[in-house]
């Protein structure tokens, strides 16, 4: 029998990014978005932060929480770059910063095969687009290379 706990706000969150280095926002299809919804399974979220020079705040169960942002580069090609990147939990704040900027960002998912293909819309713009993955495949495999020409062909 499997336990089931509960994420503790401690722990840290590794996401693994992939992001085109030959790929801009301005190369992507038209409407891509509404194109992707018609084809793929998709998933929207709404991410809410509170930004300052001391680092990021986030309210999670009426507790405002401050993180460092920490990315690391895993590898790196002429097209592709792989990175790992999560919020570390510093501490629990009382009160947000004078100087911040609240900032609201809409994900939005698409499943595709066994990568997760993330638009991240800022005043209903694409602001940032990157491919997650969790799996063990890095950027120089070839099986992973294949996969991630499928989406580029999806997008431009």
């Amino acid at each position: 029998m499997h336990k089931h706990n509960k994420p503790s706000h401690n722990k840290k969150y590794y996401d693994k990014k992939i992001y085109f280095k030959d790929l801009g926002i301005h190369n992507l299809k038209p409407n891509i978005i509404n194109y992707l919804k018609k084809k793929n399974i998709h998933k929207t979220k709404n991410n809410h932060f509170i930004l300052s020079n001391k680092g990021i705040y986030i309210l999670k169960n009426k507790t405002l929480k401050k993180y460092n942002y920490i990315s690391t580069i895993l590898n790196e090609t002429n097209y592709l770059i792989e990175l790992n990147h999560f919020l570390k939990f510093e501490q629990n704040c009382t009160q947000i910063p004078f100087e911040h900027h609240y900032l609201n960002i809409q994900e939005i998912s698409f499943n595709i095969n066994d990568f997760i293909l993330t638009f991240e819309i800022i005043d209903n713009k694409i602001n940032d687009f990157y491919i997650k993955s969790n799996n063990s495949l890095n950027i120089l495999d070839i099986l992973m290379i294949k996969e991630i020409s499928y989406i580029k062909k999806l997008l431009i």
